[in-house]
């Protein structure tokens, strides 16, 4: 009796699911495999032309894909550490201190994306605190191009993917013993050994989670691109609104929206099982 209960408390979700999300991917990949006409309209006319189109042209497999995956992958292993270090203050905060904490974690989350971005564009700018800091620390002879660069991109990523990946580690960490930390330094560990042998390989699971929710972010990244790189550093993302818009050429709109899912998905999964495979033999030499 509990399962037709069950699977009528899934019904709404199942169908929200559905009409927003699978039916309009399965539309997308239809509209790939069509073709354009020359005003634009579609054409009902299969077709391989578009795959094709942009699998021989090394400005697309290049200067789009290849860079799209690099700076996401370069900005998720930035977030990674950097979200490592401040979910373990958290976890190691008292209880008090954990709330408020958090709270800081999540405050950006509250703020408009495009308000960060802009905010971020200011602090990087010519004239921001950053250039006036090096300039008078004498870093720098003058202000430094801190904008419109591959940097700048990097740096508004994983501004946008720490605050996911803190809260990812930060309950992982939380519900590890700290009595397993103990018990490895009463027989001799330092804290630093009982971090690396106890508590870090715990915590995989959650830099897992964090690691694959920063790079699906930044993969995807449409404002900081825009707004940051300039139009100097392309993205998949910003290169399918664009063919849609201004090319006003939807199959390959749709296609270049395709294989960025399929590789995003591809690489997500290799770096799944790659992660867990090092989580087994981890645990495998710790028992041993």
């Amino acid at each position: 009796m509990k399962k037709p209960a069950n699977t009528i408390l899934m019904l709404p979700a199942i169908t929200i699911l559905g009409a927003f999300f699978v039916v309009p991917l399965i539309w997308v990949v239809i509209l790939s495999f069509l073709t354009s006409g020359p005003t634009g309209e579609v054409q009902n006319q299969l077709t391989v032309s578009n795959y094709a189109r942009f699998l021989t042209d090394s400005y697309y497999l290049q200067d789009l894909l290849l860079r799209t995956i690099r700076l996401a992958a370069i900005a998720t292993v930035f977030s990674v550490a950097i979200g490592y270090l401040g979910a373990f203050v958290i976890a190691r905060a008292e209880a008090a201190a954990q709330t408020w904490l958090v709270m800081l974690v999540m405050l950006p989350l509250w703020v408009n994306l495009v308000v960060r971005t802009l905010s971020l564009m200011v602090v990087l700018g010519r004239n921001g605190p950053v250039n006036q800091l090096l300039v008078g620390l004498g870093f720098a002879d003058r202000p430094l191009q801190l904008l419109y660069n591959e940097t700048a991109v990097i740096i508004g990523m994983v501004q946008v993917a720490v605050p996911f990946v803190v809260m990812s580690i930060f309950g992982v960490l939380q519900s590890i013993p700290r009595q397993l930390e103990h018990a490895a330094m009463t027989v001799g560990a330092t804290p630093l050994s009982a971090f690396r042998r106890v508590t870090f390989p715990l915590s995989l699971p959650g830099v897992l989670a964090g690691s694959v929710l920063a790079f699906g972010i930044n993969v995807e990244s449409f404002v900081v691109p825009i707004l940051l790189g300039g139009g100097r550093v392309r993205f998949m993302s910003v290169a399918a609104y664009e063919t849609a818009t201004i090319s006003n050429n939807l199959p390959f709109a749709a296609t270049i929206g395709v294989i960025l899912l399929i590789v995003t998905m591809g690489m997500l999964g290799i770096y799944q099982w790659a992660v867990r495979s090092a989580g087994r033999s981890t645990a495998v030499l710790q028992a041993s």
